[in-house]
């Protein structure tokens, strides 16, 4: 059986509806793998009192998100599929309707700050609770607690940011010389609350060389296996954190 070829112009016309498909922009937003950045290295200091250097590294991890203008298409897309360390969800998933970038990066940044302040909340709350870690009230100061975060905004560093003031303000040694990476959120009494991007987080981690990746236990399901040479462990609050790092 013979088939007749599709007329010139119905071609023309599939052919300008399927470029047009490709290029069209689509309601979505793509994660990947951001930044690790060494707390101590100067991100969190101690001014004004005694403090006590960090034998190892504690990272601040981010992620990258593309913002709520840009425009996503669908070979980006099957590219961002295609690869293991980037996930794509639906934009509104991510933003709320409306969202501009600078809006977004306004929000962040107020995130981040709050989260700072939460963070010396729960280390100060932990180490009161802790007589032995010989730290007196007068260094529960937080007026000599600074940070300087240039290049993260949201809330995902408190955690790590109340296990830094920890670190510098006792003279018991968390890190013992390892590479420590991790995230969640902080509430003022040290529970530590789930994040979103979390495996490209890990992957970030797992690139800058961790050995020890703090994951809160509402992110749990959704992790999948540790790539080889990190160590996830799985907390709750900021307790279980300094426990796990103490054995």
């Amino acid at each position: 059986m013979r088939y007749s070829p599709l007329p010139r112009f119905v071609v023309v016309i599939l052919t300008i509806f399927f470029g047009a498909a490709l290029v069209a922009p689509l309601p979505f937003a793509i994660v990947m793998p951001g930044n690790a950045q060494n707390i101590f290295d100067n991100i969190l200091t101690v001014k004004s009192q005694k403090s006590f250097p960090a034998t190892g590294r504690l990272d601040l991890m981010s992620i990258r998100v593309t913002n709520p203008n840009t425009w996503i298409i669908g070979p980006e897309i099957i590219y961002s599929w295609i690869r293991s360390d980037e996930a794509v969800y639906p934009r509104s998933a991510i933003y709320p309707a409306g969202t501009t970038a600078q809006e977004e990066k306004k929000k962040a940044a107020v995130d981040m700050t709050s989260s700072q302040s939460k963070a010396i909340s729960a280390a100060f709350t932990y180490l009161a609770k802790h007589p032995e870690l010989d730290v007196s009230a007068d260094q529960l100061n937080s007026g000599h607690i600074a940070f300087d975060v240039k290049r993260t905004g949201g809330p995902s560093g408190g955690m790590i940011f109340a296990l830094g003031v920890i670190e510098l303000l006792t003279p018991r040694d968390l890190l013992h010389g390892r590479h420590v990476s991790g995230t969640g959120t902080i509430s003022a009494d040290g529970q530590v609350g789930p994040i979103g991007g979390i495996n490209e987080k890990i992957v970030a981690a797992h690139r800058a060389g961790a050995q020890i990746f703090l994951a809160p236990a509402g992110n749990a399901r959704e992790i999948t296996p540790a790539p080889k040479g990190l160590e996830i462990i799985i907390i709750s609050n900021l307790a279980e954190a300094v426990e796990a790092l103490s054995k």
